[in-house]
């Protein structure tokens, strides 16, 4: 007696339905919308943190540079050791120039006054955890400021070395940061969504039987007709003996008359 293969499908069962190719379709669009809304919102990431790094204040060495601050929080103070420098109110030294210290060189020491427009000193804090380096502008955190009310200030940077200025405003990769978060979210929820939906368009049910024909598994059985009783013909009546109207005659008896 040969067995049946492994794995094949139990005899009378329904053909498997195809595929939901709608629900692919909807997972492919899925899946590039994903990606493209991910890597846009990259690219304006990386584009906004070059722009950043470009707009910070910058101080030349030698001079007392005006800082309007629109804003309030905090405020970092860079030391910008390769980048450019445009022109700038008065008669500073140091401007309209480009500059790059050698890589790998230490900071150069550097002496920072801010006053306010009272004619204040203003502290600054000690800071070293921020950086950049995008576009041609490489600089690293020495100072910052954290301020409450908006207001003029006046910066005076004294060093010995020329080679680099100082540029002022907020860390530019926090906004960065966000939109990378952001990016990154929108591709992952989109490719979860898209997998779900290939799920369900790769699966295969059973097709539901054609012109209501029965015996697939799966297929509801037919309900058992109606039950009504048979009904017979009643059974002949036999008719008793000597009943008129039926069978044969009785017998009549007379007895014997006496001959002669």
């Amino acid at each position: 007696m040969s067995a049946a293969p492994s794995g094949s499908a139990p005899s009378g069962s329904a053909p498997l339905a195809p595929r939901r190719r709608d629900l692919l379709m909807v997972a492919l669009v899925l899946l590039i919308g994903a990606l493209g809304a991910g890597a846009v919102i990259m690219m304006r990431a990386a584009s906004q943190y070059s722009g950043a790094v470009v707009h910070l204040q910058r101080a030349p060495v030698g001079c007392d540079t005006e800082f309007d601050f629109t804003g309030t929080g905090t405020f970092t103070f860079y030391v910008e050791t390769a980048g450019r420098i445009g022109a700038l109110r008065g008669d500073c030294p140091n401007t309209e120039t480009a500059y790059e210290r050698p890589s790998g060189s230490a900071l150069p020491e550097v002496v920072l006054t801010l006053v306010d427009a009272d004619g204040a000193t203003v502290s600054l804090d000690r800071t070293s955890d921020a950086s950049y380096d995008v576009g041609g502008f490489s600089g690293t955190s020495v100072r910052s400021l954290t301020i409450s009310e908006p207001g003029s200030y006046v910066l005076s940077v004294s060093s010995e070395d020329t080679d680099f200025v100082i540029s002022v405003g907020r860390d530019p990769k926090s906004n960065r940061d966000q939109l990378r978060l952001i990016g990154l979210v929108v591709a992952i929820a989109g490719l979860s969504i898209a997998g779900v939906v290939a799920v369900l368009g790769l699966r295969r049910r059973a097709a539901p039987p054609a012109d209501g024909g029965g015996g697939a598994y799966g297929a509801a059985a037919a309900p058992p007709p109606a039950w009504a009783p048979v009904v017979y013909p009643p059974a002949p009546v036999q008719p008793g003996i000597g009943q008129p109207g039926t069978g044969l005659p009785a017998p009549t008896w007379e007895p014997p008359h006496p001959s002669g």
